[in-house]
This record gives C-alpha cells, structure tokens and sequence, in this order.
C-alpha cells in the first residue's frame, strides 16, 4: 500500500470519526411538554428555601404528592430513565439554563 493510499484511509476514518463527534454531540434530553408543564406548575408552587433540586430529591423528601399527578407518574415508571430527566430539567429551571428540551406530547 503505498503512501497517498494510507493518507486516503487515515482521512476518510477522520471523516467517520468527526461524524459520529457530531452525532453525539446532537443527542438531546427531551420531555413531554405535558410533563413538563406540571413540573414547572409543581415547581413554582414550591417555597422558595424548597427549590434545591438535588437536596430535594437526596432528602427523598416528598414535596408534593406523587400519585396526585397520575400522568408524571406513568411517565416516570414507563422508563428508569425519565427519573434522571426530571431531575436534570429540574435543574436547568433552578440554574436558569435549559438543560432538557421541551418536546411534544
């Protein structure tokens, strides 16, 4: 194999990686909005000394009831994940910054 054919390979395998960087890069954590708008409803009904998110749910302190809330709470069964977007759309809301997009449904 001569020297340009290698260049060939090593560029094209450069172009696969850049690709799948960018791909990765794309991945965004989403939410229903309808999830969504009864979290944000739950979280400006929460005392302002209540909104630490992380404290908040390491304490497994209850700050509104669960069962309340019939579609959060088959959303969050539906999927161990959606826990942790919960807590990182949370989050973003007591950071200021958009963490976890706001999708459909």
């Amino acid at each position: 194999m001569d020297n340009k054919r290698i260049s060939e390979i090593v560029e094209e395998e450069m172009i696969k990686q850049d690709a799948n960087r960018y791909r990765d890069m794309r991945k965004i954590l989403t939410i229903p909005k309808s999830i969504a708008d009864e979290f944000d409803q739950i979280y400006e009904d929460t005392e302002e000394y209540q909104k630490n998110v992380a404290q908040m749910f390491s304490s497994m302190q209850p700050y509104f009831v669960l069962e309340s809330y019939p579609e959060i709470l088959h959303w969050l069964e539906d999927d161990v994940k959606n826990t942790n977007v919960v807590l990182a759309y949370l989050a973003g809301k007591a950071l200021g910054v958009d963490l976890v997009k706001v999708g459909e449904g």
